[in-house]
């Protein structure tokens, strides 16, 4: 009988100290920037956009943190034109802004990593700060979003929601639908895009897609025109 015990007493240590190792790692949180935090409407392939990020510990025991890193897995979004697109390599740590990659954190002890936002693609961008344990189990995420800006498509969709408040309601993001860069309005009945996604032998041109009464796509003039009008720049 005695033998028997010793199963018993050793899966208890294995449940205890597996208990205390979840305890440890359900206190690990990301504490800055606060919830909801976005990088905003930024150029595409633009540097300047970073935020720190806070780890902290907020457990009774020490916690050693694996990678800190960018990810897409597990990223839901919905489908369809204007929807996130999950861009994990458009959130990037800069090389030495990683303070917290592989530290050890005591109780009460927090670290920082720098992310950078640069988009690749025009529209709404997202991906997932995934902080980890030495082992790989997740700690804790943080969701990232921001957009990314054509310009001066941009530029002149936002003036042109200014100039035609009436018509130009609710839009999405602007979004890449080969060949075109739009956005579209009034729950996609139609959509104003340029030709800016593939070159041309041809300066880009602006063009309007309507859905009702039937599929059509009519071409609105140059772009550069628009944007002198909306007064962008470069």
């Amino acid at each position: 009988m005695t033998s028997n015990l010793f199963p018993s007493k050793s899966l208890a240590a294995l449940a205890l100290l597996s208990l205390a190792r979840l305890s440890a790692h359900a206190q690990v949180e990301i504490t800055d920037p606060p919830e909801g935090h976005n990088f905003g409407k930024v150029p595409l392939n633009a540097t300047y956009a970073t935020q720190y990020f806070s780890v902290f510990n907020r457990g009774n025991a020490a916690v050693q943190l694996g990678a800190v890193a960018s990810s897409g897995a597990a990223v839901v979004t919905c489908a369809g034109l204007g929807c996130p697109v999950v861009a994990q390599g458009d959130f990037k740590i800069p090389q030495g802004s990683d303070g917290c990659s592989n530290a050890t954190l005591q109780p009460s002890q927090g670290c920082s990593t720098l992310v950078s936002f640069s988009p690749s693609a025009p529209g709404s961008r997202i991906s997932q700060l995934v902080v980890r344990s030495r082992d790989g189990a997740s700690l804790a995420t943080y969701m990232m979003h921001g957009t990314g800006t054509s310009q001066p498509l941009d530029c002149v969709l936002d003036w042109a929601e200014k100039t035609f408040p009436q018509m130009l309601t609710t839009p999405t993001g602007t979004a890449t639908v080969s060949p075109f860069h739009a956005r579209c309005y009034a729950n996609g009945t139609l959509c104003l895009g340029a030709d800016t996604a593939v070159p041309t032998f041809d300066q880009p041109s602006v063009y309007l897609y309507q859905t009702q009464p039937t599929p059509s796509v009519q071409r609105l003039g140059y772009l550069a025109t628009f944007a002198e009008a909306a007064q962008c720049r470069p």
